[in-house]
């Protein structure tokens, strides 16, 4: 009995596995649930059931699943590589870094960048109204960029603009570009703390010791025209005594190329380069497309870009840097994207683009702006003649012009497209232009904005508010002078602040500024103004504003009189809540006074970037 039922328990297992003569392939035969129901017998010494059959219907699972190999990178789809190296720039104001509420100024260091390639890293340490003196010594300056230089490191050198310092400041920057005794030996300088020479030759000496290789470049030329061709000064060979000192600084290029032949050094002469560019621009087209309009030192955004493009091409042709240098797109935009984010529908707001290009071709031609849906552009901000495409004439293959943009959003909705730019049917470019169309009597950011470009008039405004140009009442326009506003070198205007009438505040000598709630309540939050005391550390200002034309009943915004240190810009800023309510009109005065200044002269208030900011909306 025991065997039959053996051999029973053997047919139906082999019936399940379809072992017996069953067709493997018939899936339906075979309950996915059961499993190797063998039936063994331990006390039954009958040779045991051949091996267990693979009868687990799910599918086998391999003992260790074989990991595929890291599959090879794509050459098209490359892993950002880590930059080899990194090239460090320390300089001065015409090297440094603006932000985009500055442009179109720029330093020729930020355009760099540009000309490198993603195997090196540009650093750029350059400070506004430093020279080569006062940014060995400064904390957080040359002693923070010694702790990052690695070896094999690049360190490119430039200043002399600040060199040239006089009086109170000749101690902490001033320098002579050999000795100071009048020498041009710049071996062996009695005062070797005031040799242009000498710090040149501390910076390649420390910079060598830390493993980097270091590079000098001459300052770029001041815009100083005689005639045809920049002047002597304009090239920083000073051969004129300054009054209260016995000796003419000297020729600051020619002493960085003798350090550069010394000390076997490569040096690019940009004094000589940019002299090149200026003079093929001559001094009108210089002014309009080279220099900003505040004075004759700082670069627009074209002329740093076409300054770095020289200091590259010449360090590849000295076979300096060549495996990091690479060739550039030729067109640029500041700023590079335009955002309006809210805006009332029906309601027009301008910005304003700043275009440049160089290298085009054909030499003569014209630029073809097209805007999208929503936008139009002109060539002036109150144009009546807004368009979709645009032309503009170019000459010396090369351009930098202001284009204005004016966004009008028709519905609720977002607008996000592109400005193309076409020269010579070649493709140069984009702009990214936004905005969001929000119905009428929602909050929207505003401002108004005076002195912004040196002594420029003109005010600026963002969001539905208009306002007037600043008016000068009663006080003598000064020449625009550089100062520092956050670090950085800017052309501020002045005003004279001497004399009798000046004593004390007079109600008919001051700076007005005015605005207009266009269409909405403007509720104003913030109103500010950088300004400083110069030529002198004795004027001091008041603040006042007020709802009517005549400037009656005014409200004061300092309790005590403003009181700066002598050339430090300081940011005077009110936080406010004041109403114009939509039509009406309000003043805003700055009355600057000297109470020591009945006998004296030169004293000035130094004014720049005038600011009323607020919310517009019901």
């Amino acid at each position: 009995m025991k065997i039959l039922l053996k051999q029973l328990s053997i047919l139906l297992v082999c019936f399940y596995l379809s072992a017996c003569g069953g067709s493997s392939n018939d899936s339906s035969n075979v309950d996915p649930i059961v499993t190797d129901p063998v039936i063994t017998d331990p006390v039954d010494p009958e040779p045991p059931v051949e091996p267990e059959p693979p009868v687990d219907p799910e599918p086998p699972v391999d003992p260790e699943p074989p990991v595929d190999p890291e599959p090879p990178v794509d050459p098209e789809d490359p892993i950002v590589p880590i930059a080899d190296i990194t090239i460090h720039m320390i300089g001065d104001s015409t090297m440094t870094e603006y932000d985009q509420s500055r442009k179109p100024q720029a330093g020729w260091g930020e355009q760099v960048p540009m000309f490198v390639s993603d195997k090196a890293t540009v650093r750029n340490w350059a400070r506004g109204g430093r020279s080569s003196r006062s940014f060995y010594y400064e904390d957080g300056l040359w002693n923070l960029v010694k702790e990052t230089i690695k070896t094999g490191d690049y360190l490119i050198i430039q200043f002399g603009h600040n060199d040239q310092k006089l009086g109170d400041a000749y101690e902490e920057f001033g320098t002579y570009a050999y000795c100071s005794d009048g020498s041009s030996n710049g071996e062996d300088c009695p005062d070797s703390e005031h040799s242009y020479y000498q710090f040149l030759k501390k910076y390649i000496k420390e910079a060598r010791d830390l493993g980097a290789v270091p590079i000098l470049m001459s300052p770029i030329v001041r815009k100083y025209f005689s005639g045809e061709s920049i002047r002597n000064s304009g090239l920083h060979n000073l051969e004129s005594v300054n009054t209260g000192e016995l000796f003419a600084r000297g020729n600051y290029p020619a002493a960085m190329k003798e350090v550069a032949i010394l000390l076997d050094v490569p040096m690019v002469d940009l004094t000589a380069q940019t002299k090149e560019i200026v003079e093929k621009y001559g001094d009108q087209a210089a002014t309009e497309s080279l220099y900003i309009a505040a004075d004759s030192t700082h670069p627009q955004v074209l002329f740093a870009t076409l300054i770095a493009k020289a200091a590259m091409k010449s360090l590849q042709q000295q076979e300096v840097l060549t495996d990091y240098i690479i060739e550039a797109t030729s067109f640029i935009s500041s700023p590079e994207t335009l955002q309006w984010n809210d805006r009332y529908i029906g309601v027009a707001n301008v910005k304003t683009l700043t275009l440049s290009a160089f290298d085009l071709s054909p030499n003569t031609g014209n630029l073809v702006a097209t805007a999208p849906d929503g936008f139009l552009l002109s060539d002036a901000p109150d144009s009546t003649n807004w368009t979709t495409e645009l032309t503009v004439p170019y000459e010396n293959g090369a351009f930098t012009e202001k284009m204005y943009v004016q966004f009008t959003p028709y519905t609720e909705k977002s607008f996000n497209d592109s400005i193309s730019f076409f020269a010579g049917g070649i493709d140069l470019g984009t702009v990214n232009v936004s905005g969001n169309g929000v119905a009428v009597g929602n909050g929207l950011p505003a401002y108004s904005r005076w002195f912004t470009e040196g002594g420029a008039l003109a005010a600026i405004t963002d969001g539905p508010i208009t306002a007037q140009d600043a008016n000068v009442m009663g006080l003598d326009t000064g020449s625009v002078k550089t100062f520092a506003v956050n670090e950085q070198d800017t052309g501020v205007a002045r005003f004279r602040v001497y004399g009798p009438e000046l004593v004390f505040k007079n109600a008919d000598k001051y700076l007005e500024f005015s605005l207009t709630a266009a269409t909405q309540t403007f509720s104003i939050d913030t109103i500010s103004a950088w300004m400083t005391t110069s030529g002198g550390s004795t004027v001091q200002a008041d603040i006042q504003y007020s709802f009517n034309s005549d400037f009656s009943n005014p409200v004061s915004l300092n309790e005590a009189p403003i009181s700066f240190s002598k050339d430090t810009m300081l940011l005077t800023e009110y936080n406010v809540t004041i109403q114009v309510l939509a039509g009406n009109k309000m003043y805003i005065r700055i009355y600057p006074y000297n109470a020591a200044g009945a006998d004296t002269t030169g004293k000035y208030l130094a004014v720049y970037d005038v600011k009323v900011s607020g919310l517009s909306g019901d």
